[in-house]
């Protein structure tokens, strides 16, 4: 040690040992990174599976030059890797290999994204939405919600009002915007009140938080912990990488509840919700009802 002093002991060594130094990424350049890496392993792969992170090398075909150095650069913010076994086999095929995460892990690694994206606020929060029916009809309308309660909704050019206190479900109580800021942040206790309610008498636990991470001006702690609610729900199971009804790429989740099965699609790069699907599978016909969430945000005014 007396060695190495003497060896830096010149003008401005402080500064030359301080130039090396290098400080670790923050939690949410982690999570962002995770999401980014998860994302376009599962664009990379072509299949459903959806690919976990290992602190392996990536071994790159001829051609996908641009993917690999993506996906590197993303797992070097985060300190992980990324590994898909690439190889040919006996008959010269190229064949790929991946392992499922859980969906635990998924939901997880999710809430962690979705708690380091900040939402702004307005005087009203805004939602575009494409609604469409196994029928084949399809309609585009934007809602509006304010603080004090009140609901507005633009459809063909025209606009129509009323008041709407209360919103959002959560177990047998309906909530209004400022009920959301006294909901808990533990995930136990949200998953407990959303089960609070007969499913079939209401609504699952999958669906309400479905609406509240769709369509609400939940704060990112609170989606982070309904995400995390998610994870601890038994029979919620994980699809893998699925086109919305606009073609925007996300991750798809299903539930089969009491009167249906129910699907959300969530981009896992932003944590943002982006469409939810019904099925309803009590009687004979099992009609389908899908709603996208084409933009949802704060606003300062309607139109």
């Amino acid at each position: 040690m007396m060695e190495r002093q003497e060896l830096l002991d010149f003008p401005g060594a402080k500064a030359l040992q301080a130039a090396g130094h290098v400080e670790p990424p923050s939690a949410q350049a982690i999570a962002r990174a995770m999401a980014a890496v998860r994302a376009a392993a599962q664009d990379e792969a072509g299949s459903a599976a959806v690919t976990p992170f290992r602190r392996r090398r990536i071994r790159v075909l001829s051609g996908r030059r641009i993917t690999a150095t993506f996906l590197a650069a993303a797992a070097v913010a985060a300190g992980v890797m990324v590994y898909t076994d690439t190889g040919a086999g006996s008959t010269g095929a190229t064949h790929r290999t991946t392992t499922a995460i859980t969906t635990a892990t998924f939901l997880n690694d999710t809430a962690e994204v979705a708690a380091t994206t900040p939402i702004s606020y307005g005087p009203y929060w805004r939602m575009s939405l494409k609604a469409s029916d196994s029928n084949g009809t399809s309609r585009t309308f934007t809602e509006y919600i304010s603080r004090s309660g009140h609901y507005s909704v633009v459809a063909n050019g025209r606009t129509y009002h009323k008041p709407l206190a209360e919103t959002w479900r959560l177990g047998p109580k309906q909530l209004g915007w400022n009920d959301l800021d006294r909901l808990p942040t533990d995930p136990a206790e949200l998953l407990s009140l959303m089960n609070s309610s007969k499913e079939y008498a209401g609504q699952s636990a999958f669906v309400q938080a479905g609406s509240i991470l769709g369509s609400s001006p939940a704060s990112p702690h609170l989606r982070a912990a309904l995400y995390k609610a998610l994870a601890r729900m038994q029979g919620v199971k994980l699809v893998g990488t699925v086109k919305d009804g606009t073609g925007r790429s996300g991750t798809e989740l299903v539930f089969n509840g009491v009167a249906s099965q129910d699907r959300m699609i969530v981009d896992p790069r932003t944590g943002v919700l982006l469409e939810t699907v019904s099925v309803q599978t009590k009687g004979p016909l099992h009609p389908v009802n899908r709603l996208t969430y084409l933009s949802v945000g704060p606003a300062t005014k309607i139109g």
